[in-house]
């Protein structure tokens, strides 16, 4: 049954006779769930702590007892020491068997059970002492390790927890975050959901932050195009296009599904002289749907896929071919940055967009050529609009 040291198997193999259902895997479990707690691993041999050595009826105790010394003399995991006994006892009674914390490793392979996070450790402790403070008693939060850099677990339970009192009175998600998380105003950014959820009745309080777009109207009102980046709207703009509003999205602030919905957008307006009141009834009262609307931005799977977002909002939005058509020709002349040069964080493709030209013109050149063009790189003379 034993082995000779030069077949002591790998980091990852099993001894030969391991079963889950024998003693030897009951008894690491032991260990590990000691280790969990911060506790020396140890077991003292009696009828209460391994009653399977003492179930003479049921169980080979000789057996078992010969693989927990396999386990000590073979994969030198154990250490057994042995009691006096005396003649009419088993040689096992009240032996001590401590478990060697470097296999801790090998064991947890054996047994699938990785090591517990001391940051989920902390975080079960202090949510436990924090759980009345929360209208769902922190459900929520139980096996969710939400992490802020420079706070410790016990910090952002604790900042969850007082989400309550300044839920007592209208606020954004921004200012909640900044007042409970050590002033980071961004920290609660992906987690408006497991707000509610801590929080059913009190996030009705969470007030949504509005839409910002700044807006340079045209005259007369036609033609709406959305412009990605801030360089060319305002070039755009200082041209003043007749018939062209231009919209400036500042990437996918304005793809917002409550863009079009009123208190849910704030307009700024370069030229507050124009027919303000007129561009909001198009906008909000639907007129915007017999207007034409574009988006011009960078040549890349970004852009596009911003494109795509806006349609959500703007269903006849379409790619701006005047402005397309220059940085087009830059990509097929070779022109362009390659996907693979990491000038820019790797961007998924978003598939179809619902706009023809995007979908049959742009997106295939940019695949073909695995390359982008910034929309800065067209100039306004370049533009047949």
């Amino acid at each position: 049954m034993t082995q000779s040291k030069s077949s002591v198997p790998t980091k990852k193999s099993l001894p030969v006779w391991w079963s889950s259902e024998l003693l030897p895997n009951r008894l690491l479990h032991k260990f590990m769930d000691q280790l969990d707690a911060g506790r020396r691993p140890y077991v003292k041999v009696t009828p209460k702590t391994v009653p399977e050595l003492y179930d003479f009826q049921g169980q080979d105790v000789e057996f078992l007892w010969a693989l927990l010394n396999d386990l000590d003399r073979e994969y030198h995991m154990l250490t057994i020491k042995r009691a006096r006994v005396n003649p009419q006892q088993e040689p096992y009674d009240n032996a001590q068997i401590y478990f060697l914390p470097d296999k801790e490793p090998l064991v947890r392979e054996w047994l699938n059970r990785p090591a517990l996070d001391p940051y989920a450790l902390t975080w079960a402790h202090e949510l436990k002492r924090q759980q009345h403070k929360f209208e769902d008693g922190g459900a929520a939060l139980v096996g969710r390790h939400v992490r802020v850099k420079g706070m410790s677990a016990a910090q952002v339970v604790r900042a969850f927890a007082v989400l309550g009192q300044e839920l007592q009175r209208p606020v954004t998600l921004r200012a909640l975050s900044a007042r409970c998380f050590a002033g980071d105003s961004k920290a609660l950014e992906s987690y408006e959901l497991l707000v509610r959820a801590l929080y059913p009745s009190l996030s009705q309080q969470l007030q949504a932050r509005p839409v910002m777009l700044v807006v340079h109207l045209g005259q007369p009102l036609a033609h709406i195009l959305f412009v990605e980046n801030q360089d060319t709207f305002l070039a755009l703009a200082q041209a003043d296009l007749p018939g062209i509003t231009l919209v400036y999205s500042a990437g996918f602030r304005g793809s917002a599904t409550r863009v079009r919905e009123p208190g849910q957008v704030v307009f700024s307006y370069l030229n507050p002289d124009a027919d303000t009141a007129g561009f909001k009834r198009a906008w909000f009262d639907g007129e915007a749907s017999s207007l034409r609307v574009s988006f011009w931005g960078d040549l890349d799977y970004a852009g596009m896929a911003i494109l795509k977002a806006l349609r959500q909002s703007f269903a006849q939005l379409e790619a701006w071919q005047p402005g397309y058509e220059p940085l087009l020709a830059r990509l097929h002349a070779g022109l362009g940055h390659t996907q693979a040069s990491g000038v820019k964080n790797p961007q998924p493709d978003p598939g179809l967009t619902g706009c023809r030209y995007a979908d049959t013109t742009l997106l295939p050149a940019i695949r073909q050529t695995q390359s982008y063009v910034d929309q800065e790189a067209a100039s306004l003379c370049e533009l047949q609009c």
